[in-house]
């Protein structure tokens, strides 16, 4: 069965997988954070082997990775492939303590259920063992290896578990709540925000993605254990938070996003590192992180695994100016150098370590400080009587009974906030995503197809879709008409034949091949072909050449002084300016007959310093400008070269000015001065 599939013309790797369930009993729990889980003990050393011969292919990136396994009664059949939205930038390097280093991406994947249509998959294989996400039409499962919670030998090497028995109760029982944001506020507390206009801003619409630097400590490290299962867990962290942010309106702002510029991960515990110190709380720690010069970053922040008993997170809120959350730059506080564009996120709380939903809430809520959003409580948005049943928001300050519909949106206050900051503090440092952004409408790598915002198309999923099905053609259809025009509406390609682009000045009709979307580029018509009524000719497709190619010659700016001629077509032989001539001239008389032929109006003329009006007539353009041309028409200064050359020359009109001037001055003069007669009698 292999040998047939390699020989397909995609190649499609099966690996067929039995997985056994295990059911968890209170004595076996894992974790007290996770209720129920089944354990997965398919074989890695095969999934090793297909995945190094997909490397190996002279088009890796076109091949999918099958995995197939059980769990909680059904089949998954996961079909995945390399991931090019992989939430790091195109220059993304990792930096230890030894070097700096561009690092291979290609054990990210994401894809689909084979036989769901509503499912996407994302996460990575590293030695033949899968750690992600699978999203279905009932719900969303997580994969991780089991020894991440369990140290003695187990015959399962990973474990899956359903959102709904992710456990908060735990992180209920603490302390007030998961983020201590309200803590870093004494910290700022003779700080007053500098006010800033309420109007809106025109905002550049281009720049969406805030570049991150993430630092990783030595207990970081040792929980995942190399930097290529840290790059693992770090792209399962973008993409869920980029599933948060990509889809919210921020007062039109839309497809905000974060990516990863640069990573530190430090491997070994360094005793001269101000972040090294073993006994600190969060606020402490995240102000010796906050000592460092961050302002090259939109974000910096620090991945920890310390236990903060009930601080998940912590993160400056956003503000208008320096003192806080996305694009501050560094300042003098208190005598120290501060950076506010920080947060950081741990992985462990009360002595256990959190489910990946877990981390992924987190870090998405403490992004939402950095982009200004305070907490939903103490406001209408933390009342449970406003979200009609489906639970607190994101920005919540305390864990939920349960994961529900709202634990990753935003409520109205928080969208409220972060509009206002992002219409004041974006452009200073979000750049222009450099990787494929669905909703466009523009069909990019790693997209399938694109009908932007549209839920009813019937070939495509929409932008609106979970993260991993937008942008991907639905269940069953071969194509989207935003792929080309050789796909019709009831999601197939047109018939062989069927014309797709009509006849131009240089190019033939197009038709469809009927195996792709795709229309084929239209072929070229003969080179020299005479286009643009005349005065020009087809090269390679395009008409680009002046008419005078025709002949070998080259296009010349007219000779003589008169205006109409200037709008001619003339040539000359390469290279032989005096062969200037016109088509009506006898020197062209061989090859154009005699026949004027006008330049199209716009053309440039005499030597490009004026233009073709719609008679024909080259218009000379006026660099002074109109003021000049009316100084000019009184004075004539044009006809002098400075100011003094123009009183040399009418040095009667001065004289004559003077003269008029005194006379007036003196009658003036001359009638006030009589005295006022007074009629005493009146």
């Amino acid at each position: 069965m292999l040998a047939t599939l390699l020989n397909a013309a995609r190649i499609c790797l099966l690996i067929y997988i039995l997985s056994r369930g295990h059911f968890t009993e209170a004595s076996q729990a894992i974790s007290k954070y996770i209720k129920h889980y089944e354990g997965l003990s398919y074989d890695r050393e095969l999934v090793k082997q297909h995945q190094h011969r997909i490397r190996r292919d002279a088009n890796p990136n076109k091949q999918d990775l099958h995995l197939d396994f059980s769990a909680f009664q059904r089949e998954f059949h996961l079909r995945l492939t390399p991931d090019v939205n992989n939430g790091f930038t195109e220059d993304f390097k990792v930096q230890s303590e030894n070097e700096s280093q561009m690092v291979d991406l290609s054990h990210i994947y994401s894809g689909v259920l084979e036989d769901d249509s509503k499912s996407s998959c994302q996460g990575s294989v590293l030695e033949g063992q899968f750690e992600g996400s699978i999203t279905t039409s009932n719900g969303t499962f997580y994969v991780e290896p089991i020894e991440r919670y369990k140290t003695t030998h187990s015959d399962h090497h990973s474990i899956i578990y359903h959102e709904d028995d992710v456990d908060d109760t735990p992180l209920r029982s603490g302390h007030a709540g998961f983020c201590g944001a309200e803590r870093l506020q004494n910290l700022l507390q003779n700080h007053q925000e500098i006010p800033v206009s309420r109007s809106k801003r025109k905002v550049d619409q281009s720049k969406t993605s805030c570049l991150l630097h993430l630092h990783t400590d030595h207990r970081y490290y040792k929980r995942f254990g190399s930097i290529e299962a840290i790059v693992a867990q770090v792209a399962s962290y973008m993409k869920a938070v980029n599933d948060v942010y990509d889809k919210a309106n921020f007062d039109g702002i839309e497809l905000i996003n974060f990516k990863v510029k640069f990573l530190t991960v430090i491997t070994e515990e360094d005793p001269s590192s101000p972040i090294s110190v073993t006994h600190v709380g969060p606020e402490k720690l995240l102000s010796l992180f906050s000592e460092t010069n961050w302002n090259d970053f939109c974000l910096s922040y620090l991945l920890t695994d310390r236990d903060f008993s009930g601080v998940l997170g912590l993160a400056w809120e956003g503000k208008a100016d320096n003192w806080g959350g996305i694009c501050s730059k560094m300042i003098l506080k208190s005598g120290r150098n501060c950076s506010h564009n920080t947060g950081l996120v741990t992985l462990q709380t009360y002595g256990h370590y959190l489910s990946t939903k877990h981390v992924h809430l987190t870090f998405a809520h403490e992004l939402g400080h950095s982009l200004g959003a305070p907490h939903d409580e103490n406001s209408n948005c933390g009342d449970l009587e406003v979200t009609s049943g489906k639970g607190r928001f994101l920005m919540f300050p305390k864990a939920a009974s349960r994961i529900e519909e709202n634990s990753d949106k935003f409520s109205p206050c928080s969208l409220r906030h972060m509009s206002h900051l992002l219409n004041v503090k974006k452009d200073t440092c979000f750049v222009d995503s450099d990787q494929p952004i669905c909703g466009n409408r523009i069909v990019e790598e790693g997209e399938e197809c694109d009908v932007g915002h549209d839920d009813s198309d019937p070939c495509c999923h929409s932008s609106k879709e979970p993260s991993g099905i937008e942008c991907r053609l639905k269940l069953g259809k071969q194509c989207s008409p935003s792929q080309g025009l050789c796909c019709n509406s009831q999601c197939v390609f047109k018939k062989a034949g069927l014309m797709c682009e009509g006849n131009s000045e240089c190019r033939n009709k197009s038709v469809c091949a009927g195996s792709s979307a795709v229309c084929p580029e239209p072929p070229s018509k003969p080179d020299m072909t005479i286009c643009s009524n005349g005065t020009r000719v087809c090269s390679s497709g395009e008409c680009g050449l002046s008419l005078c190619a025709l002949h070998n010659m080259v296009q010349c700016d007219c000779p003589g002084q008169s205006k109409t001629e200037k709008c001619h077509m003339c040539c000359q032989q390469r290279d032989k300016p005096n062969t200037c001539a016109s088509t009506t001239s006898a020197v062209l008389l061989q090859y154009f007959s005699g026949k004027r032929v006008a330049l199209a109006p716009g053309a440039p003329c005499s030597g490009n310093q004026g233009y073709c009006d719609q008679f024909k007539v080259c218009r000379i353009l006026d660099a002074d400008g109109p003021i000049a041309r009316l100084k000019n028409s009184f004075l004539k200064l044009d006809e002098f070269d400075d100011l003094a050359g123009w009183m040399k020359a009418h040095w009667w009109a001065i004289l004559l000015g003077i003269l008029s001037i005194s006379a007036i001055m003196g009658g003036t003069i001359f009638f006030l001065g009589q005295p006022l007669e007074i009629d005493e009698d009146g």
